[in-house]
């Protein structure tokens, strides 16, 4: 069962969403006296079908010794989604495509897009895929000048900077849903959405440069270890950028004096926040940006902050860019992101 197949009048694919219903019996009659269409994969004679759920596809009118598999009901309908997706973002797009890589090896893609020189193969895998076979496809498709994109449906599977993958989950008369695995969960959209933010270059691994980051301050109160009076200190700042965030306190911005900077610019006067400055720790044998005592400029140590996390809130909030620093923040935190998509940003 298949979406597309070729006309041998033409010598031109079609694909069986393209038709109207009625178009659609016109050409099974047609097809039925003329034989003319064939598979793409064997070059066999084919015949026109209606599945269950009303989805057009094509069969062969003999199985013979093709050894193309069957698909499911949901493999055609999430190929048909992004054909369709990818179209609409002006990109030429057509389903199981045949070509070989630089050793003559052949691959088949479920889709494959392509828009002056840059081709993408998006592969939609319906069933279970080791890593190991993953990333020899994706190195085959690599040496062909293709870059590869994956679809998966199990839950389990690996992404990285080399292999761009998501999780595809639904149903044909629900749709289908594409989970993105960020580093710290997953972020969810239509697969459509994910299809157009892809195309659009929005769809990026890490933390792009030049992407809107909102920052927002947390500030809570504690007495001070030397001098008994209460004081406020900023307790964290949470940073979003697109579906990702971080978290750091104040001794994790040593490296980024311009948010650091941006920080205190935005947080309101009456808040009577103590110095924030680079100090000596005893305790510690080090020196490091810190809070200090509003009253008597005292090193808030690291170790002490958490005594104003029961009494923090957000103070302020203002909006920034990433930047080298912001990345190497990441990086220091141990929470340098993954994949996500970014519908701020519009690189195209």
């Amino acid at each position: 069962m298949a979406l597309r197949c070729i006309d041998t009048h033409s010598g031109k694919s079609i694909h069986a969403f393209e038709f109207a219903p009625q178009e659609w019996q016109s050409l099974s009659v047609k097809n039925a006296l003329e034989r003319h269409l064939r598979a793409p994969c064997c070059q066999a004679e084919i015949i026109l079908r209606r599945s269950k759920l009303g989805t057009q596809h094509f069969v062969h009118r003999f199985r013979g010794a093709c050894t193309s598999a069957p698909e499911s009901e949901d493999h055609r309908q999430v190929k048909q989604v992004i054909v369709e997706a990818a179209r609409a973002n002006g990109w030429l797009a057509e389903a199981e495509i045949d070509g070989l890589s630089a050793d003559r090896e052949p691959w088949r893609a479920d889709v494959l897009l392509s828009k002056g020189a840059a081709r993408i193969a998006i592969e939609v895998q319906w069933s279970k895929q080791s890593q190991e076979e993953t990333a020899r496809r994706q190195s085959r498709y690599a040496s062909s000048g293709v870059r590869g994109l994956w679809l998966f449906r199990q839950s389990r599977f690996h992404a990285s900077k080399d292999i761009p993958a998501v999780r595809v989950s639904g149903a044909p008369l629900d749709g289908y849903e594409v989970f993105v695995p960020t580093g710290a969960g997953e972020q969810a959209l239509p697969l459509a959405s994910f299809i157009t933010a892809a195309l659009n270059r929005q769809y990026m691994f890490g933390l792009p440069l030049g992407a809107p980051a909102d920052v927002e301050i947390r500030c809570g109160n504690l007495d001070c270890w030397k001098c008994g009076a209460e004081t406020r200190i900023i307790t964290g700042l949470d940073i979003s950028i697109g579906p990702h965030t971080l978290s750091a306190t104040i001794p994790d911005l040593s490296g980024c004096p311009d948010l650091v900077r941006r920080t205190l610019q935005a947080i309101p006067a009456q808040a009577s926040l103590g110095r924030i400055t680079h100090r000596d720790s005893r305790e510690s044998g080090s020196r490091y940006l810190s809070n200090g005592c509003a009253h008597c400029g005292a090193l808030i140590g690291a170790h002490y902050e958490y005594q104003a996390w029961d009494h923090q809130g957000v103070v302020a909030r203002f909006r920034t860019v990433v930047d080298d620093r912001m990345r190497q923040l990441a990086i220091n935190l141990g929470e340098e992101p993954g994949w996500g998509v970014h519908m701020e940003i519009s690189l195209t």
